[in-house]
Protein backbone atom coordinates (compact mmCIF):
# COMPACT_ATOMS: atom_id res chain seq x y z
CA UNK A 1 0.00 0.00 0.00
CA UNK A 2 1.28 3.47 -0.89
CA UNK A 3 1.71 6.01 1.91
CA UNK A 4 0.48 9.57 1.86
CA UNK A 5 1.76 11.88 -0.83
CA UNK A 6 4.45 14.32 0.19
CA UNK A 7 6.44 17.09 -1.42
CA UNK A 8 9.15 15.58 -3.61
CA UNK A 9 11.78 16.90 -5.98
CA UNK A 10 13.57 15.23 -8.87
CA UNK A 11 17.24 15.11 -7.86
CA UNK A 12 19.33 17.14 -10.29
CA UNK A 13 22.01 14.44 -10.30
CA UNK A 14 20.35 11.00 -10.18
CA UNK A 15 16.89 12.20 -11.42
CA UNK A 16 14.99 10.16 -8.80
CA UNK A 17 12.09 11.58 -6.79
CA UNK A 18 13.24 12.25 -3.24
CA UNK A 19 11.50 13.94 -0.29
CA UNK A 20 11.86 17.72 -0.26
CA UNK A 21 11.91 17.74 3.54
CA UNK A 22 9.05 20.22 3.93
CA UNK A 23 5.56 19.71 5.39
CA UNK A 24 3.94 22.72 3.70
CA UNK A 25 4.49 24.21 0.28
CA UNK A 26 7.46 26.61 0.54
CA UNK A 27 7.43 30.08 -0.98
CA UNK A 28 11.22 30.22 -1.15
CA UNK A 29 13.95 27.89 -2.41
CA UNK A 30 15.10 24.98 -0.26
CA UNK A 31 18.35 23.04 -0.13
CA UNK A 32 17.94 19.27 -0.32
CA UNK A 33 20.58 16.57 0.09
CA UNK A 34 19.62 13.52 -1.96
CA UNK A 35 19.56 10.41 0.26
CA UNK A 36 20.53 8.25 -2.74
CA UNK A 37 23.46 10.05 -4.40
CA UNK A 38 24.20 12.48 -1.52
CA UNK A 39 24.38 15.52 -3.83
CA UNK A 40 23.19 18.83 -2.39
CA UNK A 41 21.24 21.25 -4.59
CA UNK A 42 18.92 24.25 -4.23
CA UNK A 43 15.37 23.78 -5.56
CA UNK A 44 12.76 26.40 -6.37
CA UNK A 45 9.13 25.90 -5.31
CA UNK A 46 8.26 25.37 -8.99
CA UNK A 47 10.50 22.27 -8.98
CA UNK A 48 8.48 20.56 -6.23
CA UNK A 49 5.41 18.42 -6.60
CA UNK A 50 3.17 16.19 -4.53
CA UNK A 51 4.05 12.57 -5.04
CA UNK A 52 5.75 9.49 -3.67
CA UNK A 53 9.51 9.20 -3.20
CA UNK A 54 11.38 6.63 -5.25
CA UNK A 55 11.13 3.18 -3.60
CA UNK A 56 14.92 3.09 -3.23
CA UNK A 57 14.75 6.00 -0.76
CA UNK A 58 13.09 3.80 1.87
CA UNK A 59 15.45 0.91 1.25
CA UNK A 60 18.58 3.10 1.51
CA UNK A 61 17.51 4.72 4.77
CA UNK A 62 16.13 1.54 6.31
CA UNK A 63 12.63 2.95 6.66
CA UNK A 64 9.61 0.64 6.29
CA UNK A 65 7.47 1.22 3.20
Amino acid sequence: MQGRKQFVIACKHCRRDVPAGVKEFPFHSVVVVCPLCEDEHRYLPSEMSLGHPDPLVGKESGEPR
